[in-house]
């Protein structure tokens, strides 16, 4: 049973981001390719995020998503308070242009390289602390 105080925060957060992602790193430094190309993507579209990295607190976390949204794995995109998926899910949504209809944005017409990390629009990475 995932920790209820844990629960509570993620679920707080979920709830006061229209758009957040859970993450292994930061959007300026993933720590993995899943994870990498969730930012590509969200910035691809010009998507406002929160980020969350999940690696300080990762299997409780896994725990907590898992009786949340019944998802273990990470990278996590939750856009108001529901899961989207994982980076196969956000790259086909990408694709089919059902990502940048969710968010509400236009979809690129022509796939743009990433951005460079310094290049990033910067995001509001809510505070998760983990004690």
């Amino acid at each position: 049973m995932a920790d209820q105080e844990l629960k509570s925060k993620v679920e707080g957060l979920i709830a006061a981001n229209e758009v957040l992602l859970f993450m292994k790193g930061t959007p300026d430094m993933p720590r993995c390719g899943f994870s990498m190309r969730v930012v590509q993507t969200l910035d691809a579209v010009g998507a406002e995020y929160g980020a969350i990295d999940v690696l300080p607190a990762l299997q409780p976390l896994r725990e907590v998503t898992a009786e949340i949204a019944d998802w273990q794995t990470f990278p996590q995109l939750y856009v108001n308070g529901e899961l989207v998926g994982g980076a196969d899910i956000v790259a086909e949504m990408y694709e089919s242009g059902e990502l940048a209809d969710l968010l509400g944005l236009e979809q690129p017409e022509v796939a743009t390289a990433p951005p460079a990390p310094g290049d990033r629009p910067a995001t509001q990475s809510p505070p998760l602390q983990i004690e």
